[in-house]
């Protein structure tokens, strides 16, 4: 009897604590929310691959495009943005490749009014992205969210990253 109980112990003990994730989409300076939004909630593994992914395209357009840089340096911001969502793409190719079926619990579109949610996230630190057209032109989002109560957490985006 002891060791049922004390199986049916380490059994909730084990049992992996979640929280929720929600926001809206819009932009810093409307109320108006955006209809179509592409956002991930990115696992540190995930994280680090995007960061690593960021950093390895800027370095390599500055190598090449050091000059025009030099003479224009708004021309980085467009590389900068450019860098963001190739390894935004390369990252949502790499969630799909390795998790299968379940990339679709931290990949979501966001609703016709710009909401999106994330339920059942187990507890840790995840990066949030935000890829959205706007006028024509990709705009990124990125915040760091702490998971670690179930109270569901609401996420103000504020200013785009790119």
């Amino acid at each position: 009897m002891l060791a049922v109980g004390l199986s049916l112990f380490l059994l909730i003990i084990q049992v992996t604590q979640t929280g929720t994730v929600v926001g809206i989409v819009k932009l810093p300076n409307s109320t108006k929310p955006l209809s179509s939004a592409r956002v991930l909630l990115l696992p540190p593994k995930y994280t680090e691959l995007w960061n690593r992914q960021v950093q390895t395209r800027l370095d390599n357009y500055w190598e090449i495009f050091k000059p025009e840089f030099a003479a224009n340096k708004q021309r980085f911001m467009e590389f900068d943005r450019l860098a963001q969502i190739e390894a935004l793409r390369y990252v949502t190719s790499s969630m799909r490749r390795d998790l299968g079926d379940g990339a679709s619990k931290l990949m979501k579109e966001s609703s016709p009014a710009g909401q999106f949610e994330f339920t059942a996230i187990p507890f840790g630190t995840y990066q949030l992205l935000v890829q959205a057209t706007v006028g024509g032109e990709d705009v990124i989002w990125s915040k760091t969210i702490d998971v670690q109560s179930q109270i569901p957490i609401f996420v103000d985006l504020g200013k785009p990253v790119s």
